[in-house]
């Protein structure tokens, strides 16, 4: 998320709004996920006596039970916190997964005790293979920073002269639980790291499966709160971290089992642990994993500077493959990359943010978060757990983009999608802020997933970037240039001036740039609002709400066409951030469908996608006019379609060739119009345009009427109706084909209704 604070002021009758360029804040911080001391994981814990097993025979449900460390519980907001973040976050993994086919579920569940120095040997005891320590039991049993209280733990398994004896308190141990979430506000040295939210690991391990049974998160003093600005960051954290604890880590991958209960990598018969040896990294190691799991390739990476062979480590698990291939219409992947940031708790425990941004399990919190149906297939081949796909539904990052944006570099997509004359989405490629353009407005536009808007994180950096991550030219070699002349490399510098100081805000994302939430601070750092539609907090004073914006749990981002005006008298302003804004909706057939509300009562219906509508409205205390245009969503993606006013098709049978364009600058535009009648008696009109790709601004002139649109992606502006007075008229643009006009590339349907 941007964070907006010192550079720019505007001042607008008396309020001052206060932009900066966009630094890395708080909520665009790292999860630094837990680094493993092996000496204080416990494996091989059988939780409860034989007797008390109760047998299932295929799944049973994730029970969660939250222990909240003194330490937490102290918080002034605990109450919040454990009720609006924690328990919504545990009971989110206890909807979204299932245990997969357990043998014996226990009535109660019991941890180990940690053994002196970890060393610990198996031995048969009432005919059951368990953990006994060489070296004794350590006083103070952990989970991570976190005392395990004794009620929670077995009595301490020891070997004394050869032989094994038990000894100490035996706790009660959790009733009706399956995995034990120990949770705490310390601050420890893990803290100190720069942007750290928080960290999460398991600390034991389940007899027989492997599965976590046990885990911890540490929240970082001052991270947690429940104000709504930072509710959704607290809760990012805890989701997040919640899945870390249950199986998503590069510590575990080692422990990975297939469906039939087989471990993915080879065992030492004598311990029953992984026998490949260690992975160590970054002061660091985990159980080394094999190649079942994930494997390391050679990617080519396309940069401003040419071609490079860059390594990427893939995870190649069954189900992750089969759904990335569907999700990502990429019937060749190989695997889905994980984090190459080189950053301890960062580096192959998260999902590579460049093709994942804002899934719940990348490294850092940029915008809403989501989580993909990707991380639910990682969580099934686990071995462990059976997913509820249905919630990952609303994930689009990414979605149906194709094997170059899956395993190519940005650079290599956007140029791709260029050829094919399609926008470079979900990356951008507009400098917002700086780059010595004084014309450079602020300019925002709806986030992939259509939840929030932001500013393309396109930036100067004040040193140059890795060479196989500059992506931006310029065409001519002066020292400076605006931001027309900024375009995408080629891996070819013949004729182009690299810019090596340009790139994508977020690191993490190979820097690749793309639309990037927004936060408002105040002067001592705390959120005041930001630009996520669904936080019922922002814009608390009406009286600047210059867009008429209306945010809440049913707010939509919809986006803005031409330029907003703030008009007094015969002064003209425009507001500090234009392109988009959050509105709330509703959907009603009998209203026309899709109908957006905006603040001051203002609603109206979308009836066609990409129509634009005409705003016009006073804010009295300001004295100001408003004066805008919305372009109104399709109704079929936020409606159910019975809401949804129905889509007729159009056959070459009742289409009538009208004539062709008289304008020589643009000599191969034709028209054609039909006519048909819907249901209540309305009858439409259509009119279809031909044109060419070569064309990048299409106006068609007098005396018929006048379309202009520079990008074809969104509505245009009808100025003059081709039936002047005969109805109104309003526009939607289609992409669909029509077989027997084969040069046809786009569809403009000029929709007239009779009431």
């Amino acid at each position: 998320m941007w964070n907006l604070e010192h550079i720019m002021l505007f001042y607008i009758f008396g309020i001052r709004f206060v932009i900066s360029l966009l630094d890395i804040d708080r909520f665009s911080a790292m999860c630094q996920h837990g680094m493993i001391n092996h000496t204080e994981v416990v494996t091989n814990v059988m939780s409860t006596d034989v007797q008390k097993l109760i047998r299932r025979s295929t799944q049973t449900e994730l029970r969660i039970h939250t222990h909240y460390d003194r330490s937490i519980k102290s918080l002034k907001n605990f109450l919040h916190i454990k009720r609006d973040i924690i328990e919504v976050a545990a009971n989110f993994w206890e909807e979204a997964l299932l245990l997969r086919r357990l043998h014996t579920t226990p009535s109660r569940l019991t941890l180990d005790r940690v053994c002196v120095n970890g060393a610990s040997k198996l031995m048969t005891f009432n005919n059951q293979l368990l953990a006994f320590c060489i070296d004794g039991c350590v006083e103070w049993t952990k989970c991570g920073p976190i005392n395990i209280p004794v009620s929670h733990l077995n009595q301490c398994r020891f070997i004394y002269n050869g032989t094994s004896m038990i000894s100490g308190h035996r706790g009660e141990g959790i009733y009706h639980a399956n995995f034990i979430l120990y949770i705490s506000s310390l601050r420890t040295h893990k803290c100190n790291t720069a942007n750290v939210l928080g960290y999460a690991a398991h600390c034991q391990l389940e007899a027989n499966t492997d599965r976590p049974v046990a885990g911890y998160i540490n929240f970082c003093p001052d991270t947690l709160s429940h104000e709504y600005n930072d509710k959704m960051r607290s809760l990012f954290v805890a989701t997040h971290e919640i899945l870390h604890s249950l199986g998503f880590s590069s510590s575990l991958f080692a422990f990975y089992r297939d469906k039939q209960n087989r471990p993915l990598t080879p065992r030492d018969p004598n311990t029953l642990k992984p026998a490949l040896g260690w992975y160590s990294r970054n002061n660091g190691h985990v159980y080394q994993w094999s190649d079942n799991v994930v494997r390391t390739v050679n990617r080519t990476w396309l940069s401003a500077f040419g071609t490079f062979q860059k390594l990427a480590h893939i995870v190649v698990l069954p189900t992750v493959v089969r759904v990335a291939r569907l999700f990502y219409n990429c019937p060749t992947l190989d695997g889905v990359e994980l984090e190459d940031e080189d950053g301890a708790g960062v580096y192959l425990t998260h999902w590579e943010k460049r093709i994942l941004e804002n899934d719940l399990m990348t490294a850092t919190y940029t915008n809403s978060f989501r989580i993909s149906p990707i991380t639910l297939a990682m969580m099934e081949d686990t071995g462990w757990y059976i997913p509820n796909y249905a919630l990952s539904q609303s994930f689009s990052w990414g979605k149906g983009r194709g094997c170059t944006f899956a395993t190519g570099s940005c650079l290599e997509y956007m140029l791709e999608q260029n050829r094919l004359d399609r926008p470079v989405t979900p990356f951008c490629q507009q400098l917002t802020l700086g780059f010595n353009d004084k014309n450079n407005k602020l300019q925002v536009s709806c986030t992939p997933d259509g939840e929030s808007y932001g500013f393309c994180n396109l930036i100067e950096y004040y040193k140059p970037l890795p060479s196989e991550y500059v992506y931006f030219v310029r065409a001519n070699f002066t020292m400076h240039a605006s931001n027309s002349e900024i375009t995408l490399g080629t891996g070819n510098l013949t004729n182009q001036y690299p810019l090596v100081k340009m790139g994508g805000k977020i690191a993490l994302a190979n820097y690749c740039p793309y639309h990037q939430e927004i936060e408002w601070e105040d002067n001592v750092g705390q959120s005041i609002f930001n630009t996520h539609c669904h936080a019922s907090t922002n814009l608390r004073d009406p009286h600047s709400n210059f867009k008429l914006e209306r945010f809440g749990a049913n707010s939509v981002c919809v986006e803005h066409s031409s330029k907003w005006h703030l008009i007094s008298g015969d002064s003209l302003f425009i507001p500090p951030l234009e392109g988009a804004g959050c509105y709330t909706f509703r959907c009603s057939l009998a209203e026309g469908g899709l109908v957006l509300e905006l603040a001051g009562g203002i609603s109206f219906p979308c009836k066609v996608p990409g129509e634009l509508h005409q705003i016009n409205a006073c804010l009295t205390k300001e004295i100001l006019t408003v004066n805008g245009k919305l372009i109104c969503p399709d109704c079929r993606i936020l409606c159910p379609l019975s809401e949804c006013p129905e889509i007729h098709p159009i056959s070459q049978s009742n289409l009538t060739y009208i004539g062709s364009n008289h304008s020589t600058a643009y000599p191969s535009l034709s028209f054609y119009e039909t006519e048909m009648f819907i249901p209540k008696s309305k009858t439409t009109h259509y009119l279809y345009s031909q044109f060419n790709t070569n064309e990048t601004k299409y106006i068609v002139e007098n005396p018929l009427y006048i379309v202009e649109n520079s990008k074809m992606t969104k509505g245009v502006t009808i100025q003059q109706a081709i039936l002047p007075g005969t109805c109104s008229v309003t526009m939607t643009y289609s992409s669909a084909s029509l077989s027997f006009l084969t040069s046809l590339l786009f569809v403009l349907s000029f929709q007239c209704l009779f009431l």
